[in-house]
C-alpha cells in the first residue's frame, strides 16, 4: 500500500504531532498551531480543486496536502540543517507510503532538474540528494496540485502573493528564486484554472 487510508493518515499525523510537541515545548508553543493550520489549508484547498477534476481523487489529494510538510514533524529542525522535504520523504518511505513520500519531496520544487545554486542557503549534501531523487520522479498532477496549494496557503488565507511574501521572509531563498517561485505559482494557477474551467480563486472563495 503506497497510500494510507484517511483514518490511518489522520491517526499518523496526530500521533506524530503530539510526539513532536512533547519533545519540544518551543515547537508546541511557537509553531504547532501554525503547522496544523497550514497543513489543513493545503489539504482542503487540494480536495476542493480535485472536486472539479474527475481524474484526481479528492481524498488522496487531501491526505497529500496534509502530509506535504510532514518532515517538519519528524526531526528537530531548530537544531539541524536537514531539509524537511528529504526527511519527510525518508520517513514515509520507511512506512511504505511511497506516494506520500514523493509529495514530501516534490512540493518544494517546480522543476525535476534542480539548480543547486538556487538553494545555496541549504545544506549542500541534502540538496544533492534531492536533486538525484527528483530526477527519478516524473511529476504528475498530484505533484502540481500540492505545489500550487502550498503556494496558496499562508495562515488562514489563500493567496499566492501573500504566501510568496511569507516564503521570502522565512526561508533561506535568494530574491531571484523568490521571484521565480512567484512566476511558477501563477503558471500553476493558470494551469488549474484551465483544467477546472473556472478561476480557482473563486472556487476557493478567495477575495
Amino acid at each position: 500500500m503506497t497510500m494510507p487510508t484517511m483514518q490511518q493518515a489522520l491517526k499518523l499525523y496526530e500521533e506524530t504531532m503530539r510526539k513532536r510537541c512533547a519533545e519540544s515545548s518551543r515547537f508546541e508553543l511557537g509553531r504547532s498551531k501554525g503547522e496544523r493550520i497550514h497543513a489543513a489549508m493545503v489539504a482542503v484547498a487540494a480536495q476542493m480543486i480535485a472536486s472539479r477534476l474527475p481524474e484526481i481523487d479528492g481524498e488522496k489529494a487531501y491526505i497529500m496536502g496534509l502530509f506535504h510538510d510532514f518532515g517538519k514533524l519528524v526531526y528537530n529542525d531548530e537544531m539541524s540543517d536537514k531539509f524537511h522535504g528529504l526527511e519527510g520523504y525518508k520517513y514515509l518511505r520507511k512506512l511504505g507510503y511511497d506516494e506520500l513520500a514523493r509529495i514530501s519531496l516534490t512540493h518544494t520544487f517546480y522543476e525535476q532538474e534542480l539548480n543547486l545554486k538556487e538553494y545555496a542557503g541549504y545544506n549542500p549534501s541534502e540538496m544533492r540528494k534531492c536533486k538525484k531523487l527528483l530526477q527519478e520522479v516524473p511529476f504528475d498532477d498530484y505533484d502540481r496540485l500540492i505545489q500550487l496549494c502550498d503556494r496558496l496557503s499562508v495562515g488562514v488565507t489563500l493567496n499566492i502573493k501573500q504566501r510568496i511574501f511569507n516564503i521570502r521572509n522565512n526561508y533561506k531563498i535568494p530574491p531571484l528564486l523568490v521571484k521565480k517561485k512567484y512566476r511558477e505559482a501563477l503558471k500553476l494557477k493558470k494551469y488549474f484554472d484551465k483544467r477546472c474551467c473556472c478561476d480557482i480563486y473563486k472556487l476557493l472563495g478567495v477575495d
